[in-house]
């Protein structure tokens, strides 16, 4: 006879594997270090903001790696305050919206090259690899 604490447990170990499935990063973090140390280093820049959803699904793709890209906030309410903090939304971006303004960055994310030339939207990494001849990081297998 199955017993409710049999079931409890089937569905907990259920829920685990989905989990634990669903919140795996597909990439290898060494990859995707490099990928955009490179991206820096070749002028790319990155605009976006703190409640952008796509800007969200972006800084997912790059996980921890964000921290290496020229990543520049546009909501001017990322400012410190008197005790020099930020906002937590702002996840320690300062905000640069003279910059936006000044480039004309209407939708995010913008991704602007050093060529002056720029893509807007969610990009895959293949696509900021072609654009600047660093190396995209693979999935791992």
């Amino acid at each position: 006879m199955v017993t409710t604490r049999k079931i409890l447990l089937g569905i907990l170990a259920i829920s685990l594997i989905v989990l634990v499935a669903c919140s795996s990063y597909p990439y290898k973090v060494e990859e995707v270090d490099a990928f955009a140390k490179c991206l820096s280093e070749k002028g790319v820049k990155y605009y976006g903001a703190f409640w952008c959803s796509n800007c969200a699904k972006q800084n997912k793709m790059f996980g921890t790696s964000k921290q290496y890209i020229n990543y520049i906030e546009c909501d001017p309410r990322c400012t410190r305050d008197e005790n020099n903090k930020l906002p937590a939304y702002c996840v320690g971006n300062v905000e640069n919206s003279l910059l936006c303004i000044e480039k004309k960055v209407e939708k995010y994310p913008d991704f602007e090259f050093a060529d002056s030339s720029r893509l807007v939207g969610v990009q895959q990494f293949e696509t900021l690899a072609a654009k600047t001849g660093c190396v995209a990081p693979q999935k791992a297998k």
